[in-house]
């Protein structure tokens, strides 16, 4: 292995890819494939916002699920 090749960085991921790889993760869903593209692209710190921001807006959408069905049980006709 030549000193390029070890100075030289892996490319970055997008937003898109970030957001898909916590996605398939919140869910448990991987390919192994897909695992080691994105490791070798995404950034610890990277998978760390987007895993909060992920669950940020999945417990703010359950509670606006839950508040919304708690404020229409009986409205029915």
């Amino acid at each position: 292995m030549s000193l390029d090749a070890k100075t030289e960085n892996p490319p970055q991921a997008g937003f898109f890819t970030i957001v898909s790889a916590v996605f398939w993760s919140f869910l448990g869903i991987r390919r192994r494939q897909d695992y080691e593209s994105d490791a070798a692209s995404i950034s610890l710190k990277q998978v760390v916002v987007a895993g909060i921001i992920g669950g940020i807006i999945f417990v703010v959408g359950v509670v606006v699920l839950v508040k919304v069905i708690l404020a229409n049980i009986g409205t029915t006709a």
